[in-house]
Formats: C-alpha cells, structure tokens, sequence
C-alpha cells in the first residue's frame, strides 16, 4: 500500500511538472488530483505516509491554490496532523496559509500551537513581531521556545528596527526576549539600543543584554560591558557581564586592554578580580604587571586572584616574580600555586626542553610531598643529565623513593650517554634503593649496556 501511494503521487506530482511546462491551465486537473491524493494521505493512521505527505505539501505541489485546499483541510484533521501540516505550510513559503496559522495559536492543543508558532517564522513579517514576543514571554516552555525561533527567522525589510521600536513600548519580559532575539540575528545595526539596555531597570533585560552582547560586540563596546562588570547588583549578573567580556577579549585580544585597565581603577574587589581575569585573556603587556601589583592589594579576593592568574602565566616573564612569592610568602595555598607554576613553566613540552633552574627553584620551594612529587613528574621528562642531579637527593626519602628511582630511569634512556658519571651513579642508587622489579630491571639493563 505504501508503494502504491508513493507511486501515485511521484505520478501526479510528475504529471503536474509537465504540465506546468505547458501553463497553468493545463495543470489544473493534475494540481487537483496530487493535491487529493496527499490530503487523503494525511488522514492516513501511519506516520511514514504523513511524513511523505508532509515532504510533498513542502516542495512538490506549488500554488496559493493548493495551499488553500490543505489550509481547508487544517480543521478535519486530529491535533498531531494538524501540527505536522502546519509546520509544513510554513515550510512552504505560502503566505495564503498565514492567516490560518494566525488563527491555530488559539487551539486548544498545546502541540498545534507550538507548530503554528514555528510556522509563522518563515511566513510572518514586521507586523508578527509583537505577537511573537508576546509567546516568547508568556506561554509555556515549548511555546516560548518556538516563538523566540521565529522571532530569529523573521525575514523582510527593516525587521531588526521593528524589534528594537517594538522594545520601548514592551513589558520587561517581551524586553528581554526580543534582545535575545537581537543577538539571534546578528544584529550589530541594534549595538546602541542592546548598550542602553546594560542600564534597564529590570535583571533579566541587563542579563539579555550582556548575551547579545557576548555575541555581537566589537572592541568599541568593551567600556560599557567592562562598566557592566562594576555596576553588576548580583552574582550572576556579574558573571555575566565578565564572561561576555572574556569572549571579547578572546576576538580582539590587546585592543579591549584600555577598557580593562580604566574599570579597574575605580573597581570594587569582586568586580576587581573579574577584571584581572579578563586583562589577563588580553595577552597585553600591561596585564602582568597589573597583576604583580595586584599581589599587594589590600583586598583579599583580589590577591587570591593575581596569585592565581600568575600561577597560570604561559610564558618565563612570570618566573621571577613566581620565585620572589613563593620565597616570602607564608600562606601555604599561594605558596603552592606558585611551585605549580614554576613547574609548568619548567616542563618540557614540545621542542620546548625543561627549564633545570626554574624546576629546581621549585623543589628547593617545596616543603610538602605532593609537591616535590608534582617537580619529580616533570624532571622525569626531561632529556638532560643534569636532571638526574636533582633527582638523586630524593632517592633518600622513603615517601619519594620509587618515583624519584622511576624518573632518574626516565631521564637516562632519553639522554646520549646515559650511563656515564653521575648518572651512572644514581642508576647503580636505584638498583639498590627501589623495591619495584621492572624499575630496577630497566635500571640494570642500562647499566649493561655500556
């Protein structure tokens, strides 16, 4: 039975091509006959013959003609083909059927009002803003869901403008979706209006605007969503406003630093440490020393920050100052932050050899086991004997033994040479300090081999 459907209307649909070829007249009976045929399909119980009735009322069958017959069909048909036509209809690109989706966002079936709100994204136009957003704000999940899609997919001349006009009259919640449906639209022509709204009255407008804005935002909006940041009333708000800041400075890097380096100035100390993170995204060679200074703020939080920030620094620059902390620093926290990123900026990565020096600064910081461990895991990679010097001393601590026996092996079957002097030496230590077999087996095969 499916065959035979699917072939009748390949043959009409066919048919109707042909004669379209030859003028519309000639294509009346045809048009009328697939038309039937897929309206008799939409009753049909099984969803494969709906849905190929649907993928027809889509593409197949052109004309307000046959768009009218299938809109005289919407009210015989149960609720879930009723969704489905009219999804397709939108899909259709008909403007004849709009008048009749209008009127389907006053079902009572949930499903049919979703499925006329999602159609009237491809069919509506400037006029369907206001009861667009009225259904973004209002109506249940599914139907602010679809509404806020359609406000996105609304095409036609001067739509953006007509959002942002619709905005001055509109409750707080219509606000807020028709900002988010703003950023939706890449709209960067609403940059003024979406800045102006960083000072609504209403939280959830600032909180839309600070979305649509993460998206569309150039570096001239960096003041204002940096002032954002400070003027934040709540938590989330201010999270907000920094996470849009960070993706900012993520695109355009030095050019937002100016911004950052004025808010900072008159920055309360959560907003302050918001700040520092997001000087630190710049890449600017002003972040660091901002955030050394920021070490001696009297503002806890904000300390804790710089510590943090400086801990993770990506390049050497950061190592003097990482050495001085962890030298006169007596809080255990900061202090390990800074052991850790002397070991960072120590390890091996790449074609990057270790830095011996910034590593061994770290282990002579490193009061604690975790720590000395964390340093032992990074001369283990490194391709150097010198390395093996600094792992001799902990083959004599009972916590360390087996990795520090584990990481001289390491280092010597990378190394040229690497059973001569010292490091011959240390392997000899670990064949007799370690108790794990294969670590003393590669020990001793190394020592053979010369």
């Amino acid at each position: 039975m499916k065959r035979i459907a699917v072939l009748l209307i390949a043959g009409c649909v066919g048919l109707l091509g042909n004669c379209w070829v030859a003028g519309p007249s000639a294509a009346f009976g045809a048009d009328d006959e697939a038309v039937d045929l897929i309206i008799g399909l939409l009753g049909e119980a099984d969803r494969d013959m709906r849905a190929l009735a649907f993928q027809q009322i889509r593409e197949e069958v052109p004309g307000a003609d046959a768009t009218k017959k299938f809109v005289a069909a919407l009210p015989k048909l149960p609720p879930e083909v009723q969704a489905g036509l009219l999804e397709a209809l939108g899909d259709r690109g008909d403007p004849t059927a709009k008048p009749a989706i209008v009127e389907a966002l006053g079902s009572k079936e949930p499903a049919v009002r979703v499925s006329a709100l999602k159609a009237l994204g491809p069919l509506g136009g400037a006029e369907d803003v206001p009861l667009l957003a009225h259904w973004a704000a209002s109506g249940a999940e599914p139907e602010k869901k679809a509404a806020r899609q359609s406000l996105i997919r609304l095409r036609g001349e001067g739509i953006n403008k007509v959002i942002v006009a619709a905005m001055e009259k509109a409750p707080a919640a219509q606000r807020a979706v028709l900002l988010s449906a703003l950023a939706g639209r890449n709209a960067v022509d609403a940059l003024a209006v979406i800045v102006r709204s960083l000072n609504d009255a209403d939280g959830a407008v600032r909180l839309a605007a600070i979305g649509a804005l993460r998206a569309l935002a150039s570096a001239e909006q960096a003041p204002a969503l940096a002032a954002a940041v400070c003027r934040a009333q709540e938590p989330a708000e201010r999270q907000a406003a920094e996470l849009a800041l960070l993706s900012l400075a993520s695109r355009q890097r030095e050019k937002i630093a100016p911004a950052v380096l004025e808010a900072l100035k008159t920055a309360e100390p959560p907003a302050k440490a918001a700040l520092l993170r997001v000087l630190a995204r710049t890449g600017s060679a002003e972040a660091l020393p901002v955030i050394v200074a920021g070490l001696k703020d009297p503002q806890q939080p904000v300390r804790d920050e710089a510590v943090r920030l400086l801990a993770a620094w990506p390049d050497a620059a950061a190592a003097p100052h990482l050495l001085a902390l962890g030298q006169q620093t007596d809080n255990l926290r900061d202090q390990v932050l800074a052991i850790r990123g002397l070991v960072q900026l120590g390890s091996p990565v790449g074609k990057k050899p270790a830095d011996l020096e910034l590593l061994a600064a770290a282990l002579r910081l490193s009061k604690r086991t975790q720590e000395k461990r964390l340093v032992l895991g990074a001369l283990g990679m490194a391709a150097d004997a010198k390395a093996v010097g600094l792992i001799a001393p902990l083959l004599d601590d009972a916590d360390l033994v087996e990795e520090a026996a584990l990481a001289a092996v390491h280092v010597a079957e990378k190394i040229k040479d690497g059973t001569k002097g010292e490091v011959r030496t240390v392997l000899e230590r670990v064949v007799h300090k370690s108790a794990n077999a294969e670590t003393v087996e590669r020990a001793k095969k190394l020592l053979s081999s010369q």
